[in-house]
Parts: structure tokens; sequence; C-alpha cells
């Protein structure tokens, strides 16, 4: 089994590196679309991998997955339509915001949804047009439809997806399994062990650490 994680909007793959430096890591190009990214993704994607989404990232990999089936998914902080999640006048304000002073903007987010993020700035048009397709893209139908094992994480404090979301789509699929932590947007008090034993659930982990036979995964 092969780990590959997936960032959120405006981030880089640096907040999933501290945590899991010994994973396979995409980069979310915010130059591109929703769909062009999940092509990208998919790519990299066989049936011995373990897709790990968080926010974006989370849409990212089920998007993916209705391409190239993969072992199974990880979601943090998902939801399948983040433009039905939230009032419409919210929505407007923070784009708004993002147009007025877009680097501000940027980093009371990344501040919000998850601390201190060593990731540089993406392409202000590209990034407000991949946040666009996000918010109005309506995935619901293709999370109704996996059929592959999924474990959804949802922090009980989230101030970026409501955790209505996590309940949601534990409805919607019965598949779905899921646990809640006492956090918000990203679980960032995760240790390795946290991580092993959510992803023992689909199979036997690779050697991890720089011991393991070849060193570590390259970032993808």
């Amino acid at each position: 089994m092969r780990v590959l994680t997936v960032h959120g909007w405006g981030f880089c793959p640096a907040v999933f590196q501290k945590v899991l430096p010994w994973a396979e890591h995409f980069s979310v190009d915010h130059s591109l679309g929703l769909e062009e990214n999940a092509l990208l993704l998919a790519r990299g994607v066989d049936s011995d991998t373990l897709l790990v989404g968080w926010s974006l990232g989370a849409s990212l990999a089920v998007l993916a997955a209705s391409t190239k089936r993969p072992l199974g998914l990880v979601l943090i902080g998902a939801t399948p339509h983040f433009g039905g999640a939230w009032k419409e006048v919210h929505l407007r304000r923070f784009f708004k915001e993002l147009e007025e002073d877009f680097e501000r903007k940027l980093k009371e987010f990344r501040k919000t949804a998850y601390g201190d993020a060593d990731c540089p700035l993406p392409p202000k048009d590209g990034a407000v047009g991949l946040l666009t397709e996000f918010v109005r893209a309506d995935l619901t139908d293709l999370f109704r439809s996996l059929e592959v094992p999924v474990f959804l994480l949802h922090g009980r404090k989230d101030p970026i997806t409501p955790f209505r979301e996590f309940r949601k789509l534990l409805k919607l699929n019965p598949r779905f399994e899921g646990s809640v932590y006492d956090g918000g947007h990203f679980p960032t008090f995760f240790q390795e062990g946290d991580w092993k034993e959510i992803f023992a659930r689909f199979g036997q982990l690779p050697p991890l650490g720089p011991s393991a036979e070849g060193g570590r995964p390259k970032a993808g």
C-alpha cells in the first residue's frame, strides 16, 4: 500500500509533508481547474494507492477515484458541495475580500484553516478561478456512487467545512465510515501513530521512515 496525499485550496504539499514525511504528495496546480487537477492526480493512482484528501483535495480525490480506482480514500474536512454548505452572502464576502487584498485574505484563511503553513503564494487569478469551481461543483451523486472504502475525518470545531457536512456524507453513502476529532479543519495534533491506525484499516502499511529500503518516496 502506498499513501498519496492531496492538500486543500490555497496550500501546498508542506501541510502533509510535516506529518507524513514518508508518504507521496500531490501538488495541486492552482492555475488549473478541478477536472484538470483530478486528471493529473489520477495518473498517479493505482489499485495499491490510498488517497488522503483534505478539503478541496478530498473532492479531487473523489474525482480521481471515478477515473482510476484506488485502494481507498481518507477524506478530511470533506463536503459534496461547498457552495451548498454556506450562505451565499458569506461566500460573496470572501470572494470580495480576496479581490480587494488577495495576499492578506489568503494568509488569514490559512491561519484559520491550518495555522502556520510554509507555502508559496499561488497566482491570484488561477487560485480564485479554482476556488470558484470548487464552490460551484456539486459532487453529491459522485460521493453517493463511490464503491471504494472511504474513511471520513472531521473536526468537531471545523470553521471551514461545517460539521453538518460530515453527518450529511455518512447518510449519503452507507459504505462510508468516519471519526470525529476535537479540533478544526485539519488534525494538526495527530501523531504518526494516529495516522497509522487509520491507514491500517485499508491493509498492510509499507515500511515507514528513511530506514526503509530505497528511502522515503519522493513528493509527486
